[in-house]
């Protein structure tokens, strides 16, 4: 193909292509016809290089067709003549030894320009533009106005620069107009594209990328590769440098997750393209090739760029540092030392945390553990006070990693105490670091970096040095790898604390000097797994409540409700009094088990045999435990039993002393309890609960609970049409109830335009009652019929003081207010 062209240079980009008009001015009778030197061209088929585009004698050079424009410009177009129709037949060379005739001289322009007839069309519409705009301002240079034609022809000049004024980047290069052309027919579409994409006003907006610009950069280009291919040299250097540019792109919080391995197909391609990369770019380029696998060739390319990259100083320390990486991961260490020796050598200022890489690559090995730590000790010497705590971070993550623990506790002790205790090699650790304060702040550290596995190695390596980690540290270890829900972690968690368990028992069985346990006989004790090849390792630090709390909740949560049962039973060998939480998971575990009755027999048991104290959570786990909430399909008769436990569960709940100590269950205990009611159809009770939770909980209910309500249960849990209609309707009701409210306010004397903070609370309960009235179907009953009917359900809710006789000092005493929840729903 021939060299690419496109418009004038008021787009930022040099070419060779010249309007018909200054061709017309520059012809001379000597010169040959620049249509009739084309043809011949085309007809021998010969493709010149993008280099080449500009011939000596074909056209004026970039200069002098700059200068011609101006003129051109500056006094307006001048009539042309024609020489005449050429009768002149046009072929291509599609292939070696095939000519093809072309239609006509449009089809012709654009195989011999390179240009489509989008482009064809567009910049024929701009010289046309143009050269009106020429005239016109020169018709108002005659009638005197030069002006107001100066000051139009600047405007017009601004306007061109700020239309093509192109792409902006990052670091405020301008890539001009971006544009691939010399591509037509159906292979063209790929290209198109692309060109649509790069001709964005989206695109790298304000200079910096975004994600989408990243996936839809090389979404496009991925796609337009192999017809690029073909014709490498049609792409120009400023859409390669603005491809590079978006995919190398990892600033900024931009997601670019696939980086590297854009960058190395891209490097690939504009080598085969004849593009030279930028010093930054090849080490770039050197990276993705290791990275992608490709680590021998990329380390052979790193070492043949010394005399280049390695020798300038706008790379130098670049350089160096991408061979100590890659050095390292590869293995080679003596070649990594001694580019890093190279680094810190030289004249630029020293990067010590250089070292970092050749720590982990000869940690990682037993044989070189001790030149490990000497690279450490030389990084922290050359870093002096500017070493920071994240250094020693890695430094001892790097030594757990390789199980050298010895050394990660001398590289925490030297951040504690500034390297002035040495641990190394002793049998007996020194007091002011040998004892579990000290361990359990190492432990806390690394369990907050997330470093589970390096905390467990602490753990065993600080028990055979005779130091015993507190329960606190364990427990959140095995807390972590709970959270962690691998399979793998869970064993490891189940595992560690069952071995606590074991030594709770032997120090109970040590304590009260009897024979072993009937329950290591009777073999009830799971089973924890061992891993093969390693010893197994006895912990000696004795399981608390919280130990087994964290197991309750693990089991109770996965369903394992056999798994809980026997752990409660090791509970009372091991002499823990129950707690509450432990209470709460076991009914939750017998709810999910379908053994309701089972649930609230235990909860009985053990709040009114073995004392234990009742919370919110209990009574917010009993409420679940209702039929109605636990069953898709209702059961009437258990269905009118809900009506009675729901009624008991609220009088234990008032009965018992416990406070509120989260807003979580602040909002959610409220909301079960009249909802539990709601679908047992128990009006009168959720009336009594509403007002009872009034002068308790502090509960005022919201908007969004009436709608809710008025709408039904599960009006919020799907986002269906039939759903939308029934919160509507909702609405309407709560609506017409609030006015109805204010209706009766206004007989009473009230001017119902404002109303305090007290007087809308006190609507809102109102709506609840009137609402909950509406659903029974006594709307149109007395004050006088329903009060009765209510004072016989506040008595059987153990709140007839609270709710009918407002007894102060009663209200006073059942509060269940904490510091936490002082504010309504």
């Amino acid at each position: 193909m021939p060299p690419r062209t496109f418009a004038l240079d008021l787009l930022s980009r040099r070419s060779s292509y010249v309007c018909k008009s200054c061709l017309d001015s520059l012809r001379t009778a000597s010169a040959r016809p620049w249509l009739a030197r084309s043809s011949s061209t085309a007809a021998r088929g010969s493709q010149p290089s993008p280099g080449n585009s500009k011939r000596t004698g074909d056209a004026p050079n970039h200069a002098e067709f700059q200068r011609i424009l101006t003129e051109e410009f500056e006094r307006g177009p001048e009539p042309t003549s024609s020489s005449g129709d050429l009768d002149v037949n046009y072929f291509n060379q599609e292939a070696p030894g095939k000519l093809r005739r072309l239609r006509d001289k449009e089809e012709f322009g654009e195989v011999s320009g390179g240009l489509d007839s989008e482009i064809e069309t567009a910049i024929n519409d701009l010289e046309k533009k143009m050269i009106t705009t020429a005239k016109m301002l020169q018709r108002m240079e005659k009638q005197g106005e030069r002006d107001k034609a100066d000051e139009l022809r600047k405007q017009f000049k601004k306007t061109l620069r700020m239309q093509y004024k192109g792409k902006t980047g990052p670091e405020a290069e301008d890539y001009g107009l971006l544009r691939i052309s010399g591509f037509s027919g159906p292979r063209q579409r790929p290209v198109a594209n692309l060109n649509a994409f790069l001709a964005r006003d989206s695109v790298v907006k304000g200079g910096i990328p975004r994600s989408r610009d990243v996936a839809e950069c090389w979404k496009y280009y991925s796609a337009a590769r192999k017809t690029l291919a073909q014709a490498w040299h049609n792409v120009p250097q400023e859409v390669w440098n603005f491809l590079w540019m978006i995919l190398s792109w990892e600033g900024d919080g931009v997601e670019n997750p696939n980086r590297m391995q854009h960058i190395y197909i891209l490097a690939k391609d504009m080598q085969a393209a004849g593009v030279p990369l930028r010093d930054s770019q090849q080490l770039l380029a050197i990276e993705a090739m290791f990275i992608e696998g490709w680590e021998e060739e990329a380390i052979e390319a790193w070492k043949k760029a010394v005399v280049t990259l390695g020798s300038k100083p706008e790379t130098f320390t670049d350089y160096w540092e991408l061979g100590v990486r890659m050095c390292c991961l590869h293995g080679d260490t003596d070649r990594a030392q001694r580019a890093a020796e190279t680094l810190l050598r030289s004249s630029q200022p020293p990067n010590a945390r250089i070292l970092l890489p050749i720590i982990r690559a000869l940690a990682a090995k037993r044989e070189t553990v001790d030149q490990a730590w000497e690279s450490y000790t030389h990084m922290r010497t050359l870093l002096g006070e500017t070493i920071t705590i994240e250094d020693y971070d890695e430094v001892t993550a790097v030594f757990l990693a390789s199980d050298c623990v010895e050394y990660a506790l001398q590289a925490f002790v030297d951040m504690m105490f500034s390297r002035a205790i040495d641990v190394r090699g002793r049998t007996r650790l020194p007091l002011s670091v040998g004892n579990h304060f000290f361990i359990g702040k190492w432990l806390k550290r690394l369990i907050g970096m997330g470093d589970l596995e390096g905390a467990y190695k602490v753990v065993v390596f600080v028990q055979d040095k005779g130091i015993t980690p507190s329960p606190i540290q364990l427990n959140g270890l095995i807390g972590a790898w709970l959270r962690s829900g691998s399979a793998e972690n869970l064993e490891k968690a189940e595992t560690l604390a069952w071995g606590m368990i074991r030594a709770r028992l032997d120090h109970v069985q040590s304590r009260q000097r009897q024979d072993p346990v009937r329950f290591y006989k009777s073999g009830s004790m799971p089973a924890t797994a061992k891993t093969e090849g390693e010893p197994e390792f006895v912990c000696r630090t004795r399981a608390t409540a919280e130990t087994f709390s964290l197991l309750a909740e693990n089991y109770c949560s996965r369903r394992l409700h056999d798994r809980l049962r026997e752990l409660f039973e090791v509970l009372n060998q091991a002499e823990i009094g129950p707690t509450s939480f432990l209470m709460n998971q076991l009914i939750r575990s017998h709810s999910q088990n379908g053994e309701a009755d089972e649930a609230v027999r235990l909860y009985e048991t053990m709040t009114k045999e073995q004392n234990i104290r009742p919370d919110g959570h209990t009574f917010l786990t009993l409420f679940n435990s209702l039929s109605v909430n636990r069953l898709v399909q209702r059961d009437p008769d258990l269905t009118k039993k809900d009506i009675a436990s729901a009624r008991r569960f609220f009088r234990d709940m008032v009965a018992a002393e416990w406070k509120f100590d989260s807003p979580e269950i602040f909002a959610q205990l409220p909301r079960t309890i009249l909802f539990s009611m709601l679908k047992a159809k128990d009006y009168r009770g959720m009336i009594i609960a509403a007002r009872a939770m009034k002068e308790l909980f502090a509960f005022h209910p919201p908007e969004a609970l009436l709608i809710e309500m008025a709408s039904g249960a599960g009006s919020l849990q799907v986002r269906s049409k039939r759903n939308m209609e029934r919160l509507v309707g909702g609405r309407r009701t709560i609506e017409a109830l609030m006015r109805k409210h204010r209706m009766e306010l206004i007989k009473a004397g009230h001017p119902g335009v404002q109303m305090t903070e007290e007087e809308k609370l006190n609507e809102l309960h109102d709506v609840l009652e009137k609402l909950i009235l509406l659903k029974a179907g006594a709307h149109n009953s007395s004050q006088e019929e329903v009060e009765p009917l209510l004072e016989e359900a506040a008595r059987e809710m153990g709140v007839y003081d609270i709710v009918v006789a407002k007894d102060a000092d009663q209200i006073a005493r059942r509060r269940k207010l904490g510091k936490q929840t002082a504010g309504p729903v």
